[in-house]
This record gives structure tokens, C-alpha cells and sequence, in this order.
């Protein structure tokens, strides 16, 4: 490491090291820092096409509102039209045409246009809604994948550590063979169970790998297995009752805030169907003028109009059509009721299994702790005792056997753990 001292020199080599190290860095992030859950669920929503998707249905709902805005804006119009007749008439040219131009604006539609810019906006924010849905749904799926390979490297480590033992106890027994201190079918024993043990690491070892393709599939990019910390299960986290998420879960999830800003906006659309039952009314000027040729104003005659009209206009009867729509605006209504019960009282039995899972996977955690040193140390008191020739080798096969059991079942059990847990928070939306 360049000490900075008072000279010139080493100033600016000091000046000159630093610029270095900070243009390496910027230039690779990855070998400055290590993965961690949160940086792998970033960058997954970052790169998952599937959620440009959801933008993009965001940005048509934007659309929608927009169109519907627009009714108050008046309307302008410009048409051309050219005229042939079989001859002249007493009012019209053999050739004539003409051009109009109007503006018309509604004064009064019976507050349908409101409505329809108020339902725009909610089912925009519905669209949101899914948005942040289908984001949560990453994290949740990336954080599974996190804890598979967490999983998946504690299983290979087991696997690694069986290995070797059943190497040390191979070679241990062939020197006791040597000296006939135990039969061959003891050291035939250990050699068959070793050779197993090797075919399952090599499963593991793939197993591995294959747990590194998912979440490479999740976050759409490289990761660098060896970067990841896993130092999110370095603690056991700790749970809430459930009025406490049950609570959180229907003011955050983002699934009910969708169905809801669709029940209202269905609301409004009764609203839209009732305006029809009113009158609408119009106001629109409008510029005409005629020419004697299709060149409009170049021939010698022709004729200006200039008009303003007010119109209004009721429907008296259209076959009951007004009738069904507002009949079938309030079923809709019925129906998106209804699905946001179904949808609270799923996630609700959800929760609680969700909860009766992590209170299930907690206790089988710290049993399968305790069975560790238990196995431990009864793998230790039977090397003791087959090198005495008390014991067989078939007690230190099934010790070991004991031992790589106990710390599966540990992993299963923190795995179970953790995957309640990240469900918990999934369903609150906290990710």
C-alpha cells in the first residue's frame, strides 16, 4: 500500500492510485461487493421482460385516461366535398364543391364524461397495482431461489464431509486389515458405502448447479455463485401474530388494492350507464363556403355560410337497451364484490397455514440442532470403539450415516423455515 507523505512524488502517486481504484470499481462492480438477496431481487426486476409488460399496460391505461379526457375538449372538423351533376339545376352547378369547417363542444352528456375520467383513472391505478403485484412476485421468487442454492450448498458440503469421512475410515480400516485386526467384509463394507457416497456428491454437485441456472433464469442475467454472502440466514427471524398480518396483509397487498380500484371504477360505470337517461347537448359553429368549380372561391360565383347551432337531444325509447346496460353495470359490480371476499378469505387461509408452517418448521429446528451434536458425538464414541474392536464397521457406517441425516434435516428444516418465512412476507407485500 503507497503511504501519501509531504513530497511532491509520492503525492501525486498516492493522487494517481486513488483515480485507479475508483475507475476500477466503476468499471467492475462486481468484484467490489458481494451479492446479496436484495441486490439479485433488483436486478431481476430490472432485466424481467415480464414486468416491461405490466409497464407497458400501465402506460395504455395512461392512454385510456387520456381518451377519456378528451370529451372536454371540443372537436374540429374540416371537410372538402365535390359535386357532379348530369347538368345544370337552378340551384346548382354541373360542377360544384364546397368546404366546411365546425367546432363542436358538449355542454352536457349528463356527467358521463366525468365518470368516464374517473373510471380511466381507477382502472390505471389498478393497472399499477398489478404492476407492483407481479414485482412482489419476483422478489418472492427470487429469494426461493436465493434460499435453493443456500440450501443446495449446505447439502453439498454434507455430502463433501461424508465423503470424507468414509475416505479417512477406508483408509483407517485397510491398515487395521493389514495387521488383522478387523475381517474384509468390514473393509468391503466401508469401500461399497464410500463408493455410494461418492455418487451422491456427484448429484449434489449438479444439484448445486442447476439451483445456479434457476435463479439465473429469475434475474435474467450471470451470477457468480462464489459472490453470494447468504448472510440472510445467519439469524433466525422472528414472527408476528396474525391479526398483526392479516391487518398489514389487506392494507399492502397489492392484488386487493387492484380489485378494489376495479370495484369502484364498476361503480362508476353504473354511473356511465344512468347518463344515458339524460339529455345531451351540444354547441358547434360552423364556416361553409361554396364555389361553381371544384376549386372552391376560384370560380366567379360563390356563397359563404356561417352557422351556429345549439342542439339537444334525448332518446325516448331504444328497446330497453338503456334498461339492461345499467342492469348489467350493477351485476358487474356484484361480481367484482365478490371476487375481492373470495380473494381476502384465500389469503386469509393462507396466512394461517403460512403461520402454522413457521411455528412447525421453528420447533423441527431446533430439534434437528440438538440431533447434530447428539450424532456427533456418537460417530466419536464409535471410532473410539471400532478401533478398540468393539465395534463393527457396520456401527461406524451407520454413524455416519446418523451424522450426514441429522445436518440434512437440520438444512431441511432451516430451508422450510426461511421459505415460511419469505411467504409471510410475500404476503404483506414487503418485499
Amino acid at each position: 500500500m503507497v503511504q501519501c507523505r509531504s513530497n511532491i512524488k509520492n503525492s501525486r502517486l498516492c493522487d494517481s492510485v486513488i483515480q485507479f481504484t475508483v475507475i476500477f470499481i466503476l468499471m467492475f462492480p462486481g468484484t467490489a461487493r458481494s451479492e446479496s438477496l436484495k441486490a439479485l431481487q433488483d436486478m431481476a426486476v430490472a432485466n424481467r421482460k415480464v414486468v416491461e409488460k405490466y409497464r407497458l399496460d400501465v402506460r395504455k391505461g395512461e392512454n385510456d385516461e387520456t381518451i377519456a379526457r378528451s370529451a372536454f375538449l371540443p372537436s374540429v372538423d374540416a371537410v372538402y366535398t365535390a359535386n357532379r351533376l348530369d347538368e345544370d339545376s337552378t340551384s346548382e352547378k354541373q360542377e360544384n364543391s364546397s368546404v366546411r369547417g365546425a367546432i363542436t363542444y358538449n355542454i352536457f352528456s349528463g356527467f358521463k364524461d366525468e365518470y368516464n375520467v374517473t373510471a380511466a383513472g381507477l382502472l390505471k391505478k389498478a393497472k399499477e397495482y398489478e404492476l407492483e403485484s407481479i414485482i412482489q412476485d419476483i422478489r418472492y421468487a427470487v429469494a426461493l431461489r436465493y434460499l435453493d442454492i443456500f440450501g443446495k450448498k449446505s447439502s453439498l458440503k454434507v455430502a463433501e464431509d461424508e465423503y470424507r469421512l468414509l475416505q479417512k475410515r477406508h483408509e483407517d480400516s485397510k491398515n487395521m486389515y493389514s495387521v488383522g485386526l478387523i475381517k474384509k467384509n468390514d473393509l468391503l463394507k466401508i469401500k461399497v458405502q464410500m463408493d455410494d457416497a461418492d455418487q451422491r456428491l456427484k448429484k449434489a454437485e449438479a444439484e448445486f448447479k442447476k439451483s445456479v441456472n434457476r435463479i439465473e433464469r429469475e434475474t435474467d442475467a450471470d451470477v457468480d455463485s462464489g459472490e453470494l454472502t447468504f448472510n440472510e440466514f445467519d439469524e433466525i427471524p422472528g414472527v408476528k401474530d396474525f391479526a398483526f398480518y392479516e391487518s398489514r396483509m389487506f392494507e399492502k397487498r397489492n392484488e386487493i388494492k387492484a380489485i378494489e380500484a376495479v370495484l369502484q371504477s364498476k361503480e362508476f360505470g353504473v354511473k356511465i350507464a344512468d347518463s344515458a337517461y339524460y339529455p345531451s347537448v351540444d354547441i358547434s359553429g360552423s364556416y361553409r363556403k361554396f364555389g361553381d368549380n371544384y376549386a372552391v372561391g376560384a370560380g366567379g360565383d360563390s356563397d359563404d355560410e356561417i352557422r351556429v347551432q345549439l342542439n339537444a337531444k334525448i332518446n325516448l325509447f331504444d328497446g330497453y337497451k338503456k334498461d339492461s346496460s345499467v342492469a348489467k353495470a350493477n351485476l358487474e359490480v356484484e361480481t367484482a364484490g365478490r371476487d375481492l371476499y373470495e380473494l381476502k378469505k384465500t389469503l386469509s387461509t393462507g396466512l394461517k397455514n403460512v403461520l402454522l408452517d413457521y411455528e412447525v418448521s421453528l420447533k423441527n429446528l431446533k430439534v434437528a440442532e440438538s440431533s447434530i451434536s447428539q450424532a456427533d458425538e456418537n460417530l466419536r464414541i464409535t471410532d473410539i470403539s471400532f478401533k478398540e474392536g468393539v465395534e463393527t464397521a457396520a456401527d461406524v457406517l451407520d454413524a455416519i450415516y446418523y451424522l450426514s441425516r441429522a445436518r440434512y434435516n437440520f438444512i431441511n428444516a432451516k430451508n422450510e423455515l426461511f421459505t415460511d418465512y419469505y411467504g409471510l412476507v410475500r404476503m404483506t407485500d414487503d418485499f
